[in-house]
């Protein structure tokens, strides 16, 4: 068994080192490239460069992307509700394309203690204005009346809450450009990496209409 953890330890060691990208030092030209592969991961489903720079598989890199989802979803609270599984696959492909028409731009880096700071400059989606009042209207017609249940109510709302954002992704609107600093900083295997509370909070910029 013993041998068997020092193996292991090995091996945890090994992957770290090559997701910090063979042992290269990251340099303030090197941070904003980073961040940028992460971004395009995250929202594009574009994973060469994050590939490239962490010498991992797609799958390992797809992580990013699903996991940005998820961050979302959460943020509109509808993962932690009892709608169908079929809506929640339908705001899943519906935020798919949303992410993919998102605006952002990566600014220069600059050192930060052990890590990097890197401006983010971002445009908001700005289409959702008005929704949040089309919801509440919703809750006074009759059919929302006469339900009975959480679940029915929260089945009604996202449903059209669903079907008030659709439409808006073929002309989409953006706001004034924001600006987000995004932390680099090592994780506990001295690997240089951004921060999830920052790209959370990014998120909740790019949306803050919808929120």
């Amino acid at each position: 068994m013993k041998k068997r953890a020092s193996f292991m330890m090995i091996i945890s060691i090994c992957c770290s080192i090559l997701a910090g990208g063979c042992g290269k030092k990251m340099t303030t030209e090197d941070a904003p490239v980073y961040i940028q592969a992460v971004l395009d991961s995250r929202y594009r489903s574009d994973y060469n460069a994050y590939m490239e720079y962490r010498k991992c598989t797609e799958e390992e890199a797809a992580q990013l992307h699903e996991h940005g989802l998820n961050s979302v979803l959460s943020l509109i609270k509808i993962a932690d509700t009892s709608v169908s599984s079929e809506l929640k696959d339908q705001y899943r492909e519906l935020f798919e394309g949303l992410h993919n028409i998102c605006k952002y731009t990566v600014g220069a880096a600059e050192e930060d203690g052990d890590g990097f700071t890197v401006d983010v400059t971002v445009q908001p989606f700005s289409m959702f204005d008005g929704i949040d009042q089309s919801l509440i209207d919703v809750l006074h017609t009759e059919d929302a009346m006469e339900m009975t249940t959480d679940e029915q109510l929260y089945q009604l709302i996202y449903e059209e809450m669903y079907n008030l954002i659709s439409p808006r992704l073929s002309v989409p609107e953006y706001g004034s450009p924001e600006t987000v600093i995004l932390h680099i900083q090592p994780d506990e295997n001295k690997v240089q990496t951004v921060s999830d509370e920052d790209l959370n909070a990014l998120d909740a910029m790019i949306y803050a209409s919808l929120l």
